[in-house]
């Protein structure tokens, strides 16, 4: 059986606890960081956290994002690719370092194409994904919780032959 937890040189990424859940609620609870994400509610509370925390618990791909074992955000591959940094830890190459760990992972067991989307504006994400090699599918229109409003996602798309040939 695989570990759940993932090393890279600066990151682990590996399941929440529950003594994670003040931090996490603090970090993406920081409309500057929940207003890039659709399913997010804003504010977000400890009792949120929680419930993803479980709601999550049994999936190998849901995953904290720490740095010397503090959280620093999260990612994940569910349905498609998604994840988040707090605040303080913008621009320094995690969310790209953490995101590449998991599509590896996901791309070792698995050969249908990744999904990702970004809304237009987050240069950030748009830079990791291209980053990653994923390249523009479509716009769709979703809901955005901490806005509550709908907002336009550019959708886009992984193959695990762009993903290993990019090695």
């Amino acid at each position: 059986m695989m570990s759940k937890s993932i090393h890279t040189e600066r990151l682990t990424l590996r399941p929440y606890r529950d003594e994670d859940a003040t931090v996490v609620a603090e970090l993406i609870g920081n409309l500057s960081v929940s207003r890039w994400l659709t399913r997010v509610p804003h504010p977000y509370t400890l009792q949120d956290a929680l419930s993803y925390f479980e709601l999550s618990s049994g999936a190998e791909n849901v995953l904290a994002i720490t740095l010397e074992d503090d959280v620093i955000g999260g990612c994940a591959i569910e349905t498609e690719l998604g994840y988040w940094l707090g605040e303080p830890y913008w621009g320094k190459g995690y969310a790209s370092e953490a995101a590449a760990a998991l599509v590896d992972r996901h791309f070792r067991t698995n050969t249908t194409t990744l999904r990702s989307g970004y809304m237009p504006g987050n240069n950030a994400s748009a830079r990791v994904l291209s980053k990653l090699g994923f390249e523009p599918a479509d716009v769709q229109d979703a809901e955005c919780r901490a806005l509550h409003t709908t907002v336009s996602l550019q959708k886009m798309r992984l193959s695990v032959e762009s993903w290993r040939a990019r090695s």
